[in-house]
Parts: structure tokens; sequence; C-alpha cells
């Protein structure tokens, strides 16, 4: 089992039934739990869940820092004290939580890597993203070994080049010639739908959905704009 997080979604409820409401939202998944009849099919299951996300936070809107109905973990996984900073919470009213501003800031950043690769890139001979080389390798295994095509991957100038710059490979990222090519506000709008999501997300009606890939991201962002409100989003690490 692993530590894995999911975004809980809730009719409003009092601050202090929060927790009560989250227990009553994840029980049907508990792996300890008795099989119920026409209950949910998943194949997710947790043992034990704390409310809180360290790194995964939401931003509260500016003027709603101190809001009583915001939620926020007092615990960690090893049960040391927690401290949430105002500007950060656990959930709340979806009404409560920036939800845009954390998208906006990952297709910000996503357009500067682009744009960065695309300025750095022309200097030097086109650079093959790792996949070429692998292709290659698995076309011919003996004749291409793994080790060859791993050195001629990160011998090409361009590689070389962006290793000797921390600090634009770190804005960059690892393989930009295989990630940042194509239209690049398509790679921004696919940055900002990472943004929010968690491994998973359990909808009002019940539904556990498994977040992993482009099209689940957008439909995430997608229920969560489209809450009502007062509706009630927390994050919840759970072990399962």
């Amino acid at each position: 089992m692993a530590k894995e997080s999911v975004t809980v979604c809730l009719p409003p409820c009092a601050p202090q039934d929060v927790h009560r409401a989250v227990g009553a939202a994840m029980a049907p998944y508990d792996y300890n739990g008795e099989p119920v009849p026409g209950g949910p099919e998943v194949e997710t299951w947790w043992d034990y869940w704390f409310i809180g996300v360290r790194g995964a936070e939401f931003q509260v809107v500016p003027g709603g820092e101190h809001d009583p109905r915001l939620v926020r973990g007092t615990e960690t996984f090893s049960g040391q004290p927690r401290v949430v900073p105002p500007a950060l919470c656990d959930g709340g009213p979806r009404g409560l939580l920036d939800l845009e501003a954390p998208r906006a800031r990952a297709a910000a950043r996503a357009r500067r890597a682009f744009e960065a690769w695309r300025d750095f890139s022309a200097a030097h001979p086109p650079a093959r993203p790792s996949s070429h080389f692998r292709a290659l390798h698995l076309a011919d295994p003996e004749g291409y070994p793994w080790a060859r095509a791993l050195e001629d991957y990160r011998t090409q100038p361009a590689v070389v080049a962006l290793l000797d710059d921390p600090e634009l490979e770190e804005l960059i990222g690892g393989d930009p010639a295989d990630r940042l090519t194509g239209d690049p506000e398509a790679h921004a709008r696919a940055a900002a739908d990472e943004a929010l999501p968690t491994h998973g997300l359990l909808t009002l009606d019940g539904r556990w959905l498994s977040i992993g890939c482009a099209e689940t991201r957008r439909h995430f962002n997608e229920y969560l704009d489209a809450l009502p409100d007062d509706a009630l989003v927390v994050r919840v690490a759970y072990h399962g």
C-alpha cells in the first residue's frame, strides 16, 4: 500500500461536521469495511486517512483567509503538528477556493519553459528526444545497446549545454526535445490542467474517480469549476 491523495466533494455542512462528513463519504471505500450490496465497485481502497495533503493545499480567495468555514488539517501522517498558513487551506466551500490562480501560474511557467527551450535550442543542432534512441535500441538491442543509446542522447550539443546551466534546466525540465514541441498553448493548457488534481476525485454522488491522464485531469478541473459555491471540497491523504 502507498500514501496517495483524493479530493473529496461534499454537500454544505457546519465546520464541526466536516470530519464526520468526509468519513461518511470515504466509508464505502474502506479496505477493512464490510461489502455493501449495491455498493461501489472500485480498485481504490484505504485503511486510514487524514485531512490535508502537504504541497497540494488550496489557495484561498483574497479576503477569505480567516473564514471559519475553511478546513485545515492539524496533523501530518506521522502525527506531527501541522500549521497551514492563512493564504492556504485544505478545503472549504468551493467559492472560497482560488482555483484559477495556480492554474494560471502553471500555464505561465509552461510558456516560459517552452519559449526558453525554443530560444536555447536554436543555437545548437536539432536535438532528438530520448524516445528516438530508445526506439533504435529496441529495434536492435544487441547491435545498439542501451548504454550507447543513453550516451548518444546525453552527448547531443543542446543536451550537454542544458546540463551546464542548472537554473535553465530546472525551468525547462527533462527531455525537452520530447515534451516541448508542437503548440505552446496546448502545452500551457495541459500544465494548467495538472495544477490541481490529486490521485483521485470523490464526487458529490459518491463516485471515486482515478485521475492519471490528460482526459481525467481535464474532467477533474471541469468538475470542480461546475460545483456550487457552497459545496465543500477537501483534500484528503490516505494510505491505500
